[in-house]
Formats: C-alpha cells, sequence, structure tokens
C-alpha cells in the first residue's frame, strides 16, 4: 500500500466490525455539475462548494472521510486530515450508475431511504492507485444485489446523517456484534454508559472475575475491550473504569 493508503487503512481499521473487509477504495468529490462548474466565474467558488472524500467500500457499508484539498494542488489529493465521517449501509443502495466522460466521471447511488447521493470521481487519479478499479466495479457490485444479499437477514440501521465526527457515525449492525453468552446480574448499578476509547476499564466476566481491559470503540451499548485474551465485545453494564 502507498502512504495514501495506509493513512485511509488507519482511520477505517478501528471502525471495522467483526468480519466486515474493506473491498475498494477511492478519491472521490462532492461538487456541482459539469454545466454548473462552467457557469461559475472563478476557481475560488468552485473551490469553496467542492468536498472532497476518500471512500472505503466494505462488504457492509461505504465510508466516506471528509478531507480537504489545498486551493493551489494540482494532483487533487486529500490531505490526511479526518474532518468527519459519513456512512451509508450497503442494502439502503438500490444500483449505482456511472456517467460523464474521460476523467471527469461522476457516480450516482441510489437509496432506498433517502434522497440519491452523486459524487465526482477521477478514474485516472493515482493518489489511490484502485481508483479506477472503484469506478469500474462497484456500480457491478450494487446492481448485481451481491453485497446487499450478503446482510439480507440483518435489521438496518437508522438512516446516517452527513458529516457528523467519526465517534457520533459509527452504526453497527446487529449481526456483525455477536452477544456475550453466560453474564450474571450488573456488577454496578449507574455506571457510566458511555466511555470514550483508550479507557482503562474492569470487565466483568461470565465467571464473576473482574479483568483489566481497555476500550477500543463503543456500539449500540456494547464496547469493543481488548484483553489478554484477545478482542471481544461486552455488554456496557458488564464495563466499569478501573
Amino acid at each position: 500500500m502507498n502512504a495514501n493508503e495506509q493513512y485511509v487503512m488507519s482511520q477505517v481499521g478501528p471502525m471495522l466490525q467483526p468480519g466486515e473487509q474493506v473491498i475498494h477504495m477511492s478519491v472521490m468529490r462532492r461538487q456541482p455539475g459539469l454545466l454548473m462548474q462552467m457557469l461559475l466565474v472563478g476557481g475560488l467558488l468552485l473551490f469553496l462548494m467542492t468536498k472532497t472524500y476518500w471512500v472505503v467500500l466494505t462488504n457492509r457499508r461505504m465510508i466516506l472521510i471528509r478531507s480537504k484539498v489545498g486551493m493551489f494542488s494540482f494532483t487533487g489529493t486529500p490531505a490526511h486530515q479526518n474532518l468527519g465521517i459519513e456512512e451509508w449501509d450497503v442494502r439502503n443502495i438500490q444500483k449505482g450508475t456511472v456517467s460523464g466522460f474521460a476523467n471527469t466521471r461522476s457516480m450516482t447511488f441510489v437509496m432506498g431511504q433517502g434522497p440519491s447521493q452523486t459524487l465526482r470521481i477521477s478514474p485516472w487519479m493515482k493518489a489511490i492507485p484502485g481508483t479506477k478499479m472503484f469506478f469500474e466495479q462497484v456500480p457491478q457490485l450494487l446492481n448485481s444485489g451481491q453485497l446487499q444479499n450478503q446482510l439480507g437477514g440483518a435489521p438496518m440501521p437508522q438512516q446516517i446523517g452527513q458529516g457528523m465526527p467519526q465517534q457520533q457515525m459509527q452504526q453497527p449492525m446487529q449481526q456483525a456484534m455477536p452477544q456475550q453468552q453466560g453474564y450474571g446480574p450488573p456488577p454496578m448499578q449507574g455506571a457510566p454508559r458511555v466511555l470514550p476509547p483508550g479507557t482503562q476499564v474492569m470487565v466483568t466476566g461470565p465467571d464473576g472475575n473482574r479483568y483489566p481491559a481497555t476500550i477500543l470503540q463503543e456500539q449500540q451499548g456494547q464496547y469493543l475491550c481488548n484483553m489478554q485474551s484477545g478482542q471481544n465485545w461486552v455488554p456496557a453494564q458488564f464495563v466499569a473504569r478501573a
């Protein structure tokens, strides 16, 4: 992987749920259409109306990491900067269409819930070597229903918003988070329900013993805890500050 791919994986890796795999990644933009671009006077206005993203497709969702590009950047490569995360559940994407010509192309994702989303893409761009492959293969994957069918039995989370900070955007899929079995009554009452990543905690196991751990992430009332035995999802009521 080149430096850009390594950066993207450093942002996406901690978000991946059990069994979730990265399939494609690219650089994409939210930008006015070509006609509007021609009508805009001066590059500054177009620059201000453009939002740039590192985009990752997994076998469960589309993840958009908003970044920024310098006004005088000739390559259009986004900075290694995370300005917010946006996510789309692949089961909500009914189809993908492409339009445009040469190195000025666009992809429209038709949603089952919510408005369609159009992003511009330059297939010849080398910031992410797989950009051309993203453009060629992602619509086929979506239109065939291959990704959506894999998750057909899992409930779809609520529609996810745009431009929110990463810690607010992570929406897990129920089947991706196996429930821990065998837990007894909660060890504490009134314990904090939201602890940030990096917090040192004690986890009460099914055997009643308490084990040291570090929180990696929190999703839907469960914590991904890094323990001596490995990484485990634990219901919040069995996790308390160390």
